[in-house]
């Protein structure tokens, strides 16, 4: 936490210097140079995201979907991560395009992995708990390109002033690892906690974004800005390594893959134009994507393998953001 408010301040405190360097003191608002659709601008900017995520999978007892219609379920729970996102791009008249890459670590989170002999589970027969926590600085992280076209505007001259909306057409990867350890047997088995977990689980997601972006201002320097982004279709792969299972190879364990899902990105943000060109932003955002059905293939220590059907994966993540910007 300490290390995100440090970069935040560095960051902020760069951006105004910058700022300064590249503004003239006898400029008012009202005397900035306007912005014409005929011009090309550059922008870059970061996003610090105090977000609170939450991931989980699930197979199927048989490759044709059970029974049981889910075998096994791996759930982490509150996985909280300070994310950085660095962006930046071009704009030329209503068309601008954007690419960002996001990084963070994760912590505090919790795993719950329940395995069960029915369907809807029911007849649990093995559960275990512990933690779980991605303690790498890119444990979580992102790369977004984004192409966007001006639909709407008043045709303002001063960006502070503009009303506009965007339609938006973009791709999306997305990557996450995370271990598991301190683990605990709450059903089935011996009871208690079990020394020596140390599982790992890393799942990318490759999203296709459509959506739309705008903003509104409100009051003397103040706009409200958003983003409504949908997921028509995506790809998820995963894999795990399973340290305690000595009849599983440890080269993955196993591997996931899907194709199909959707999701959805929604964000909102209160900005304040410190200059014209320099703005700087609170708002928040929510993150939701789920796959569609694939393949769970498990390899055994002895060379041989078995599919059953990966049923979904599910990934939803959301907080708090500050946002700090400059075009030139």
């Amino acid at each position: 936490m300490k290390q995100g408010i440090i970069f935040s301040v560095v960051f902020v405190a760069a951006f105004l210097i910058t700022a300064e360097c590249f503004s003239d003191d006898t400029l008012g608002i009202d005397e900035y140079p306007s912005q014409k659709f005929d011009e090309v601008w550059f922008f870059i900017g970061e996003k610090t995201w105090q977000s609170t995520g939450d991931d989980k999978w699930n197979i199927a007892g048989t490759k044709s979907g059970g029974p049981p219609n889910i075998l096994s379920e791996l759930e982490y729970i509150g996985l909280e991560s300070i994310v950085y996102e660095i962006y930046g791009g071009i704009r030329s008249g209503r068309s601008a395009l954007n690419i960002a890459y996001g990084f963070g670590s994760m912590n505090g989170g919790r795993y719950r992995d329940s395995d069960y002999l029915k369907d809807n589970r029911q007849g649990i027969y093995s559960l275990s708990t512990g933690t779980a926590e991605g303690k790498e600085w890119d444990a979580l992280s992102y790369w977004n390109i984004d192409y966007t076209y001006r639909i709407l505007t008043n045709d303002q001259e001063e960006r502070f002033n503009e009303i506009y909306l965007d339609m938006l057409v973009g791709y999306q990867i997305w990557h996450e690892k995370i271990t598991m350890a301190n683990g605990v047997q709450e059903v089935g088995g011996t009871l208690g906690p079990f020394p020596g977990l140390n599982s790992k689980y890393e799942f990318v997601w490759r999203s296709v974004r459509l959506g739309l972006e705008g903003g509104l201002p409100i009051y003397k320097g103040f706009a409200l800005k958003g983003s409504s982004i949908f997921i028509p279709y995506t790809q998820y792969e995963g894999e795990g390594i399973w340290n305690l299972r000595t009849d599983w190879k440890q080269s993955p364990s196993f591997t996931h893959s899907a194709k199909g899902g959707y999701g959805a990105q929604l964000e909102a943000s209160v900005v304040y134009y410190v200059y014209p060109a320099f703005t700087m932003g609170v708002g928040y955002r929510y993150w939701y994507i789920k796959s569609g059905k694939g393949d769970d293939i498990t390899y055994f220590s002895n060379g041989t393998a078995g599919i059953t059907q990966f049923n979904e994966a599910i990934n939803e993540r959301q907080g708090i953001f500050l946002d700090i910007s400059y075009m030139f």
